[in-house]
């Protein structure tokens, strides 16, 4: 009885909301696009420019390690809060957030199935990612309906009219837990089963 409850509570969530997550979801594909379509160089995967931005995340990323879920964690957390915290500062802040983890994804994965393997790519990308990049996309969709949301208040305080922030931004909050929750999972994934996947597929045959 209770799991139905919940379950109808979390589908009514999701489809009031689902323009907005329309919307993230397509910023998102734009962005994996971009980063697939991007040329690659020449040389060894850790020689590529394409990937100098990330070394410095990556360095406090160790395999297996609880410290690994902790500090995925709260940077994907932190990511989302900015994303929906600063949505009012017209949209700018959500979009960049889908638009650059989209491109940076697509980059990654076109640089490791070039310089590795398709298989090499899955596996590094696949089993967080299907928790993490809706996480991605569910929060930036709060972030769009608050800075829309907020546009509106700003335009009704000028124009001497009433709309209330309260429930737009209350019904916002609930996707940024669900996204956050999303996250958690990630990172568990992330740092214990995406590594033992990708040493099963990096095995030499």
């Amino acid at each position: 009885m209770m799991s139905c409850y919940t379950r109808a509570i979390e589908m009514g969530m999701l489809s009031e909301n689902l323009k907005y997550i329309s919307i993230a979801a397509a910023l998102m594909i734009i962005g994996i696009t971009l980063g697939i379509s991007m040329p690659l160089g020449e040389g060894e995967i850790t020689d590529n420019p394409l990937l100098e931005g990330l070394e410095s995340i990556v360095g406090y990323y160790t395999p297996y390690n609880p410290l690994s879920v902790a500090f995925l964690f709260f940077k994907n957390t932190l990511t989302v809060a900015m994303a929906f915290f600063l949505g009012p500062l017209l949209l700018i802040v959500p979009v960049m957030v889908l638009a650059l983890n989209g491109f940076l994804l697509g980059m990654v994965a076109n640089v490791v199935a070039s310089q590795v393997s398709f298989a090499g790519a899955l596996a590094s990308l696949l089993p967080h990612g299907v928790f993490e990049l809706p996480a991605l996309v569910i929060a930036s969709a709060a972030g769009i309906r608050f800075g829309i949301a907020s546009m509106k208040k700003l335009r009704a305080i000028i124009s001497h009219t009433d709309y209330s922030l309260a429930a737009d931004f209350k019904k916002s909050s609930k996707l940024v837990l669900v996204a956050i929750a999303l996250l958690l999972v990630a990172a568990l994934l992330e740092t214990y089963l995406t590594p033992y996947i990708l040493e099963l597929v990096m095995v030499p045959q």
